[in-house]
């Protein structure tokens, strides 16, 4: 009836987010304008489900979890 949510680990969102990068960089480089907007909504997307946030609760914590995720991506992206 109803689907089993399954949480990933960090690693696997830290996996997603840097693959959803690569594609945005790439994007940039082609300039295909529409798909740089859609790894941009989907990198807020991960960054949301990563850390649970509801974003009409939290309009304001988007931002800041955002830069966290970034850094904390980039650190794992680094081992």
């Amino acid at each position: 009836m109803f689907e089993q949510h399954n949480e990933g680990t960090g690693s696997e969102y830290a996996r997603i987010f840097r693959l959803l990068s690569a594609a945005k960089e790439e994007a940039e480089k082609l300039q295909l304008r529409n798909l740089m907007h859609l790894t941009n909504m989907a990198l807020l997307q991960v960054v949301i489900d990563w850390d649970g946030i509801d974003p009409d609760r939290e309009l304001g914590a988007v931002d800041t979890y955002l830069s966290h995720k970034i850094v904390a991506a980039r650190a794992i992206m680094a081992l």
